[in-house]
């Protein structure tokens, strides 16, 4: 009998309490998933990494967090608003953060990112790798020719157990990138920025595909953000 593949655990419990992301999600992350998470500017791309980031960081996992948007100043600021703050696990080593802006290939040309990427070791060293968005760092550096590269260096990452969640804008690069990332992935979720009758403006995030996974998960789910706690759930027009 083979024996099942490791896990990472989705669960976050605070004050007592499970936020209920887990159990709409299918619980674990199998090791040496890449997750693909694909929205337009401002669907929440951002923010449900920090959730699962926090999450993962919460229960002792150790995470690289690239990122094109935030400064470390920044990025603490708004995890810490959102109640995922990070503070702690950047300052203990558990978190290693990477803002794009400073760090990554700077001052060399957006076109060195991808070797960039590829050769800075350290940031594979965790367990748990981030980067948001790919799409936006990648941008001009990233092309059909070279895709090959960037999709074995990911295979090789998964083989050795990492799980990779990366996000993406579908109008940062082409239609045929996009589409690759699409059929790798192990997981694929979608988020979206929409209006609802009575309740108003909402995330939806759907879960387009979950291969291996090892428990249920629902194919939809509607959140808000909430000041102070994150993400919530919709139902019934109210969250909780």
């Amino acid at each position: 009998m083979n024996e099942l593949r490791k896990t990472k655990s989705l669960v976050l419990e605070r004050n007592g309490e499970k936020d209920g992301f887990a159990e709409r999600f299918g619980q674990v992350i199998p090791d040496g998933s890449l997750i693909f998470l694909e929205g337009k500017t401002g669907a929440g791309k951002s923010i449900f990494c920090q959730r699962f980031g926090y999450g993962f960081l919460s229960q002792g996992y150790t995470c690289t967090y690239i990122s094109t948007q935030y400064s470390v100043k920044s990025f603490l600021r708004q995890t810490a608003s959102v109640g995922y703050d990070t503070r702690n696990f950047l300052m203990s080593g558990k978190l290693f953060f990477i803002s794009t802006e400073v760090t990554l290939a700077e001052p060399k040309p957006k076109e060195t990112y991808l070797d960039a990427l590829l050769t800075t070791k350290k940031i594979f060293d965790p367990e748990i790798i981030f980067i948001d968005s790919l799409s936006t760092l990648l941008s001009e550096s990233l092309n059909e020719d070279n895709l090959m590269d960037l999709t074995s260096f990911i295979n090789r990452l998964k083989g050795s157990g990492k799980i990779l969640i990366v996000t993406a804008n579908p109008s940062d690069w082409s239609e045929e990138i996009h589409s690759t990332f699409q059929m790798i992935s192990d997981i694929h979720y979608r988020v979206a920025q929409e209006n609802m009758p009575g309740i108003g403006l909402v995330y939806q995030f759907y879960i387009e595909k979950f291969n291996g996974a090892q428990n249920r998960y629902e194919a939809s789910t509607t959140f808000k953000v909430q000041p102070g706690s994150g993400l919530a759930i919709e139902t019934s027009g109210v969250a909780f």
